[in-house]
């Protein structure tokens, strides 16, 4: 019943989602992300929420992950950015050569952002929005989780902070080369500001997401823009 509800805000996902006792209800998504989520159910990954089936509405239900996300790095405990990389590499070990990886090298989340990332006294205890998972290449998702964890042009995080992250993130994930890492951030950055950049001109989108886009090319070359300045600190 609706009154049993509690609209949940937070991630990074722009359809509604519910809350129900101790589950999630969310608009059915793609049907990808949903055998995704039974096989990380079925390997054992303790990192994202469970499928459980879909409601009398046609909605996904998903188990309820308690805590919050984040974006701040004073929101985390300075052991959350080894064990979300941790987090990560698990996900890609365990799909790495399934049929849902394909001929690609695993199954990436796609969007691992402290954003999608549920915490419980500072610390990662999930990933969330599986909408963006598909087969993919491993260096590709450590790069947007190194990026979107580590720097940050706005929040007055210092520099040597933010370099610091990016290494626990790459230590957490293991076998990456600094200058790699850091190569491919900014090839992440440049992709995702490119993208957003077509979608605030797509007039066939709505308001909403071409003013999200707008903000999300802002949002890439600014902190691009940090990385670029300062890569020596960061590759040290």
């Amino acid at each position: 019943m609706s009154g049993d509800e509690e609209r949940l805000s937070g991630g990074n996902n722009t359809r509604e989602v519910v809350r129900v006792g101790d589950t999630v209800r969310r608009t059915a998504g793609p049907g990808f992300a949903v055998e995704v989520l039974k096989f990380l159910k079925k390997a054992g990954y303790a990192y994202a929420p469970r499928y459980l089936g879909r409601d009398q509405a046609g909605r996904d239900v998903l188990s309820f992950v308690d805590g919050r996300t984040s974006d701040h790095p004073g929101q985390r405990d300075v052991r959350a950015y080894g064990l979300g990389g941790r987090m990560l590499r698990e996900l890609h070990d365990l799909t790495a050569g399934s049929v849902l990886a394909g001929e690609r090298e695993c199954v990436t989340h796609g969007d691992p952002g402290p954003f999608n990332t549920i915490f419980r006294a500072g610390l990662p205890v999930a990933l969330i929005d599986w909408d963006s998972c598909r087969p993919g290449g491993r260096l590709d998702d450590l790069a947007y989780m190194a990026w979107t964890w580590g720097v940050q042009a706005l929040g007055n995080v210092p520099v040597g902070e933010q370099a610091e992250h990016v290494r626990l993130v790459r230590e957490g994930y293991g076998g990456v080369e600094p200058e790699v890492l850091v190569d491919a951030m900014l090839a992440r950055q440049s992709g995702l500001a490119e993208v957003e950049a077509a979608n605030a001109r797509d007039q066939r989108l709505d308001t909403a997401r071409r003013r999200h886009a707008v903000r999300a090319v802002e949002w890439a070359r600014n902190d691009r823009a940090v990385l670029e300045r300062h890569r020596d600190a960061f590759l040290r």
